[in-house]
C-alpha cells in the first residue's frame, strides 16, 4: 500500500466521524471505511446494532453490505478496510468471506469482547494471507471509545 502515514491518519479521522454517528444514534462506538489502494473512500459505515435492534449490524457488516451493493460484487479483495478498533470475530469472518485481505485499525479490541477472539486469532485460522496494520491514531481511537462508554 502506498498510502502515507499522514493520509492514513486523515482517513482514520473520517472513520472517527462515523463513530460519532454511531454514538449519536445510541450505538456502540465503532465505525469503518472501505478504501482502494490509493486511499480513495469507496464506502463508510458505523455500528447500528442498538438503533436497528439487530445484534449483527456492526460497522463492518454494514460496510460490507453497502459496498457490495454499490460495487455489485461479493469480492472486495482489492480494497482495504479501516476501523477505529479491531474487528470482533463475527466481523473479521465476514470480511474474510468478502475476500478482504488488508486491514488497518486504530485501537485494540476491548477485553470484554464476547467471544474473546482477536483479529490475530482469526488470522491464524484463515486460509488466505491477511495483512493487518494496527495503531493508527491509537490514543485518539481509544479515547473516543472510552469517552463513549463512560457516558
Amino acid at each position: 500500500m502506498s498510502i502515507s502515514k499522514n493520509k492514513k491518519e486523515n482517513l482514520m479521522k473520517i472513520v472517527m466521524q462515523e463513530v460519532e454517528k454511531a454514538i449519536e444514534e445510541g450505538n456502540s462506538p465503532f465505525g469503518a471505511i472501505l478504501i482502494d489502494e490509493n486511499g480513495n473512500i469507496i464506502e463508510k459505515a458505523h455500528n447500528t446494532a442498538k438503533s436497528m435492534c439487530n445484534p449483527v449490524l456492526h460497522a463492518e457488516i454494514n460496510l460490507i453490505t453497502k459496498a457490495c451493493k454499490k460495487l455489485n460484487t461479493r469480492d472486495l479483495s482489492k480494497y482495504y478496510i479501516m476501523s477505529n478498533a479491531w474487528s470482533c470475530s463475527m466481523c473479521m469472518s465476514a470480511c474474510i468471506k468478502a475476500k478482504i485481505q488488508n486491514y488497518i485499525y486504530g485501537a485494540p479490541s476491548e477485553s470484554d469482547m464476547n467471544p474473546n477472539i482477536t483479529i490475530f486469532d482469526v488470522k491464524e485460522k484463515a486460509n488466505n494471507k491477511l495483512n493487518i496494520e494496527t495503531g493508527v491514531l491509537l490514543d485518539e481511537c481509544q479515547s473516543q471509545i472510552q469517552n463513549a462508554r463512560n457516558h
